[in-house]
């Protein structure tokens, strides 16, 4: 996740602005952070937040803002060492102090290509794809159960993949309802009352924060398109639903699973493996979870109409922040999140580095 300190602080404070222990979580991650080093000899944060954000005992879990800042404070402390590989350039790797460079050169010989192959080279293409078919195939069966629910963007499926590894996909309209979009949504979907659904597939790593920019963009093509916007992410963080997206009228369902492409299954076991970069959640595969079949089934229809009246009440606010005109804590303000009025902004505008 990008940290500085400056950004740290800013987050840390718009993360937990209602949880006055969250500084307390800090040494967790720092004591799991060295036993995990001690174990793999070497991790990149993205394994760190892995194993410490979303796998163990509940209570030893811990936040990857509070991850950045607990490895921030390591190298403070000399607690902790930066290493990178030529295959993955600048990237920072992480090792325990008395670990030997030998030994960090032997696992970043395997670890490092891995990672840089599932990060570049077109990849995050193919990752994006394998959520928006899932997607689909649920747009699709909801259709097919109710023909009032159409909608607009869908994969050429009976059709090989291209030179990428690609299906076909026929992208919905740019202009909808007398609306234009410069950035077309990933799909559209009809019948509901308020309006047209505007949704948005977003299958990385990361969690979804409030200052993302993702969520910017999503704001602004589903207001120039007169639609309710839908967002189908990964990992949201609680502060991102509770404070930003529920009061806002954004539609968001959490997928739990970073989705592969079902041809790529040995590349999602060697990157599964606990021993290599350990992201447990990756599976191989262009069927939807059963959870989110029922989110596009069940649930979506059940909240759309309350949701919406909050978005168009709230819609006007929400381009002023996409468009930078106010900052997070007056979009709060506007909204009536939970968190308005509680805190200052910081200055969005420093450069971010990765620690």
């Amino acid at each position: 996740m990008p940290d500085n300190p400056q950004f740290s602080e800013w987050l840390l404070h718009h993360a937990d602005a209602k949880n006055p222990k969250a500084l307390a979580r800090i040494p967790i991650a720092k004591r799991r952070i060295q036993s995990i080093l001690d174990r793999e000899t070497v991790c990149h944060q993205k394994t760190l937040e892995q194993k410490i954000a979303e796998q163990g005992p509940t209570g030893q879990r811990v936040d990857p803002h509070l991850i950045g800042l607990a490895i921030r404070d390591l190298l403070e402390q000399n607690r902790l060492r930066k290493h990178q590989h030529p295959s993955t350039g600048a990237k920072p790797w992480y090792a325990n102090p008395a670990t030997s460079k030998e030994h960090v050169h032997e696992r970043l010989e395997t670890l490092a290509p891995l990672y840089d192959h599932i990060s570049g080279h077109g990849f995050g293409n193919l990752v994006g794809d394998a959520l928006e078919v899932v997607t689909f195939k649920c747009l699709d069966r909801v259709f097919l159960a109710n023909h009032r629910f159409a909608y607009m963007g869908q994969f050429a499926l009976t059709e090989p993949k291209n030179a990428e590894g690609r299906y076909r996909k026929i992208q919905p309209p740019k202009a909808l309802s007398g609306g234009i979009t410069t950035k077309e949504a990933d799909f559209i979907q009809l019948g509901h009352n308020p309006g047209p659904l505007s949704i948005e597939c977003k299958n990385f790593r990361e969690w979804i924060y409030p200052h993302a920019e993702s969520l910017r963009e999503l704001i602004i093509k589903a207001a120039h398109q007169k639609a309710i916007p839908v967002l189908v992410a990964r990992r949201l963080h609680y502060t991102t639903r509770t404070n930003f997206l529920e009061p806002a009228g954004i539609i968001a369902h959490e997928s739990y699973f970073q989705y592969y492409p079902a041809d790529k299954a040995a590349l999602a076991a060697e990157v599964r493996h606990k021993r290599s970069l350990g992201f447990t959640d990756v599976v191989a595969s262009e069927e939807p979870h059963p959870r989110t079949i029922k989110f596009f089934s069940e649930i979506l229809p059940r909240i759309v109409d309350e949701m919406a009246t909050r978005w168009n009440r709230n819609k006007s606010a929400l381009l002023e922040y996409a468009a930078d005109e106010i900052n997070l804590a007056q979009l709060y303000t506007a909204i009536g999140s939970p968190a308005g009025g509680k805190w200052q902004d910081y200055d969005e505008a420093d450069e971010w580095e990765e620690y």
